[in-house]
């Protein structure tokens, strides 16, 4: 029988009741990403992103660790979930110090109290009673040292594992992931993630001796390791070690026999991005998470290969990535494998007597993790977001405020205590697996959603154009037809007066979602239709300021590895739009998509890593890409107003490229007229339109007012061209932001802009249906007679506006800004400019986004007139909160 229908919330560190309010049985809750959650069982909150969980040697404990931006160690009751206890990693390291400490993804719990540790201090807890947690620190490069008491409590030890690197310092940490420990906890084994031409594009392990604290030894690995597990019993105890590396998808076999001389003894090749390994009892199999293939692997320990491959992929999506294993758990009895499924929101159940898929138990948003209680009737599940949309504002949320309003920051964790569901042919378990399959929207013809799926139109040629960073309501929400707040207005008809034409002559989107959070997964999304796990996870780590480089846009630690021969870790699994082009034969050309950026880093032999603007992907190389069209650069005009209005800035950059271009609008125009001339315009071009991000109020540079009517324009001037020439029957043009988390909205922090423009839309048309990021996708590949890349674009909602005539064929005709705004320029004087001046603007997100709001808000609306206060989302909530008296201050230094 499944649990009455409660979702738990958890008070914090001073008051750990977890007590939810009775809800209807499977409260559908949507998603901006097109699918439904239908959370049961209790919650708790335990900040953001859980990565991973560790149940406690004596069964009692479940303790989480976090990669994003409010981290925690949290200790939860493995027999009701509630939380017990938790350590938070928020506050900043002191004044010279801006850093913040850090946790990842390794937990380990020693197997005994290690020798020569006898002494460290239990704080509450007697030393017979305490376990020992090992905890990665990730970049902060050591192993933290915990003991847990027998009434929950975590209490760091004095004693830390440190790892350095022996690299320059330009090669970053180790950046500890995956842990594991020997059988008498003398040793302790760290995965260091990290992969840099310092490491020869390979990663490693470090072997740690727990009571000297000093390396014994390192072990070359494929890139990227994350997880490992060590052999402890057997002929083979304490001699090997498995370690999966995620970008390279290999699990290597390491021989740890002599520390100091250490060596990979083979690599098994499995699924693609393996992440998740787990030991059964006997330690003879070994189980393997692929994220990227949706499989799990089976290693036979003795011989080192792979002997079964079981799908964990909804056979409705069979060929169509998208269920994304996360975390591994076993039944005590073995019988079961437990698989999380990141994108599935969901639990696989898999029967090892078949070795297959038996169904699904349906989570939270993102599960990350899984563990099940030491009796065999609890499931635990880390759900990195929740079970609930939340919305950014200037009013500060979570307790007392302290979350503040920045999209990855108030997106809450929730570590879930489920039932183990029932025997395979129980009502209740068939039941539950056909609702994950709904809450998906998966269905047998998926592979071929896109045929036939549109009405037949003589478009041809489709037009990608990506913006940066704009909520619906601060550019349209002054339109009387759409659902908009002219209070939340900073980019108004005045500013942007071609998107409010296009909008009005075309189609008014109003219910429009970004699917993701910031730039670097928006990119993802916006051109792979999801995000890699790798992305999901890192992303927030890194936009919390804690050091992750910004591997999302085909760089690696500033490496355009694609151009090398080596796996983008970062790669999303179903590949990019412009690689589905290709399979199919569609031709197509590159404006700007995932161009290089250099900030002059130089490898091992002194050369420099890449070259500035250079294509990062093969595929957008050579004869696909324009050399000459600028990546994102806010000092770089978006389209000609400025120079038809004479209104150029001090620092502007006049001209780029080979043929001086004016601007992005100009570079793309000279190659478009060429097209015209001979007739041979691409079938799908991507441009990006970057300016609309802003460079906040930087003296000398053009004003956000300015910034934002220049890529107005440069829209405008695109459809104009476009409009007059031969092509404009054939061609559709769909424009979007890659996200919307600089700004307010009222109805949620991912609605966004989105327009379509062809002459087979009628005009003045208004839609309110929803669509998201994942809808111009499909849109787009159903013109382009292209089958969907994953699970999500298959099943998004066409954006179903088109018409089989061409009902609105007129030529546009951009409209021009007047020069007051075109040719705004921020002074000395202007709102926060010396704040603008030294932030870094060099590439979109590197700027704190509630800053950049912040600057944004007051330099349009005046420094007296404040922000607007908190509104809400998709689904108002999925459980209460107490009132904020009955919070405890958790994480009260969080920044």
């Amino acid at each position: 029988m499944v649990l009455a229908g409660t979702l738990g919330v958890v008070l914090g560190a001073g008051s750990f009741a977890a007590r939810g309010r009775q809800q209807d049985a499977n409260p559908a809750v949507p998603l901006i990403t097109g699918k439904v959650i239908t959370p049961f069982g209790t919650r708790a909150e335990v900040g953001s992103f859980p990565a991973n969980l560790a149940i406690s040697p004596d069964g009692k404990w479940i303790v989480a660790t976090n990669t994003g931006f409010r981290q925690y160690l949290s200790v939860l009751s493995a027999q009701d979930g509630h939380l017990v206890s938790q350590i938070a990693f928020n506050a900043r390291r002191g004044e010279k110090d801006a850093r913040k400490p850090a946790l990842y993804y390794g937990l380990a719990f020693a197997p005994a109290t290690p020798p020569g540790t006898e002494n460290i201090a239990a704080a509450t807890a007697p030393p017979e009673s305490a376990q020992t947690l090992y905890v990665s620190r990730g970049p902060e490069d050591k192993v933290a040292i915990y003991r847990l008491s027998a009434d929950g409590k975590l209490t760091e030890t004095d004693r830390a594992l440190d790892n350095p690197t022996g690299l320059p310092e330009a090669a970053g940490p180790n950046f500890i992931a995956g842990l594991a420990l020997n059988a008498d906890g003398s040793r302790c084994y760290a995965a260091n993630n990290e992969t840099t031409p310092f490491t020869q594009q390979k990663g490693s392990i470090s072997i740690l001796d727990t009571a000297a604290n000093k390396v014994l030894g390192h072990i070359v690995t494929p890139g990227y390791p994350y997880a490992l597990v060590a052999l402890t019993k057997g002929a083979n105890a304490d001699k090997k070690v498995y370690v999966a590396s995620e970008r390279d998808s290999m699990v290597s076999v390491l021989d740890v026999q002599d520390p100091a001389n250490g060596k990979n003894l083979h690599d098994i090749a499995t699924g693609d991005q393996p992440m998740a390994l787990l030991l059964d009892r006997t330690q003879q199999r070994l189980f393997v998470a692929n994220a990227g293939s949706d499989t799990v692997s089976v290693i036979d320990t003795a011989t080192d290969k792979v002997t079964r491959t079981i799908p964990v992929r909804a056979a409705e999506a069979r060929g169509l990535p998208g269920a994304t294993p996360t975390g591994l758990a076993l039944s005590p009895d073995e019988t079961r494998l437990y698989v999380s499924l990141g994108d599935l929101n969901a639990v696989a159940v898999v029967d090892l007597a078949q070795n297959a898929l038996v169904g699904y138990v349906p989570t939270g948003w993102y599960p990350t993790s899984v563990a099940v209680s030491a009796d065999g009737a609890r499931l635990f599940v880390g759900e990195a977001k929740g079970v609930v949309s939340r919305i950014p504002n200037k009013a500060k949320q979570g307790p007392n405020g302290e979350w503040g309003q920045y999209v990855p920051n108030i997106i809450e964790g929730t570590v879930a205590m489920l039932p183990v569901p029932g025997a395979a042919d129980s009502p209740e378990f068939q039941r539950q697996t056909a609702q994950v399959v709904a809450n998906n929207r998966l269905r047998p013809d998926l592979a071929s959603a896109n045929r036939d799926a549109l009405p037949k139109t003589g478009v041809k040629h489709v037009i990608y154009i990506i913006k940066e960073n704009r909520t619906y309501d601060q550019v349209l929400g002054d339109l009387a037809s759409g659902d908009g707040d002219p209070a939340l207005v900073l980019f108004g008809r005045n500013v942007t007066p071609n998107q409010h034409a296009l909008a009005e002559r075309f189609v008014l989107l109003d219910n429009f979602y970004d699917c993701a959070e910031t730039s670097g997964d928006g990119w993802d999304w916006s051109t792979s239709g999801m995000a890699s796990e790798y992305t999901i996870r890192n992303l927030p780590f890194n936009y919390s300021g804690r050091g992750r480089n910004y591997d999302f846009e085909g760089q690696n630690n500033g490496v355009p590895v694609d151009m090398l021969g080596i796996r983008d870790v970062a790669r999303a699994p179903g590949g990019y739009i412009w690689d589905n082009c290709a399979r199919h034969g569609v031709s197509y050309r590159n404006y700007g998509f995932y161009n290089a950026f250099s900030d002059g880093e130089k490898g091992p032999d002194g050369k420099p890593i890449v070259k500035d603007n250079a294509p990062t992907k093969k595929a957008l190389s050579g004869a696909h890409n324009d050399e000459n069209f600028f990546r994102f650069d806010m000092a770089y005009a978006d389209s000609d107003a400025w120079k038809t209005l004479n209104a150029p800035a001090p620092l502007q950059r006049r001209a780029y490229g080979k043929f001086n271009a004016s601007s992005r609008y100009a570079e793309w125009r000279r190659e478009f007229d060429q097209y015209v001339k001979n007739g041979d315009l691409p079938q799908f071009s991507m441009l990006r339109l970057p300016r609309d991000h802003t460079q906040g109020t930087s003296p000398g540079l053009h004003s956000p007012r300015a910034m934002v009517a220049d890529n107005d324009y440069a829209v405008g001037q695109i459809v104009e061209a476009v409009s007059h020439s031969r092509y404009w029957n054939e061609t559709a043009i769909f424009v979007l932001e890659d996200d919307a988390q600089s700004g307010q909205d009222h109805v949620d922090a991912h609605r966004s802009i989105c327009f379509v423009i062809s002459p087979y839309i009628k005009k003045a048309t208004v839609d309110h249906r929803f669509y998201n990021t994942d809808s111009v996708l499909r849109t787009m590949e159903a013109l382009l007679n292209l089958p969907p890349m994953c699970q999500y674009d298959a099943v998004a909602p066409l954006i179903g506006v088109f018409d089989t005539q061409a009902v609105n064929a007129a030529p546009y005709a951009a409209l021009l800004p007047p020069r007051e705004i075109i040719g705004e320029v921020n002074s000395k004087t202007a709102y926060r400019a010396k704040d603008s001046q030294r932030l870094d603007f060099s590439r979109e997100d590197r700027v704190p986004d509630a800053v950049l709001n912040d600057i944004l808000w007051h330099s349009v609306k005046g420094v007296a007139t404040p922000e607007p206060p908190a509104r809400h989302g998709l689904r108002l909530t999925a459980f209460q909160r107490r009132p904020a008296a009955s919070h405890s201050k958790r994480g009260e230094e969080d920044d």
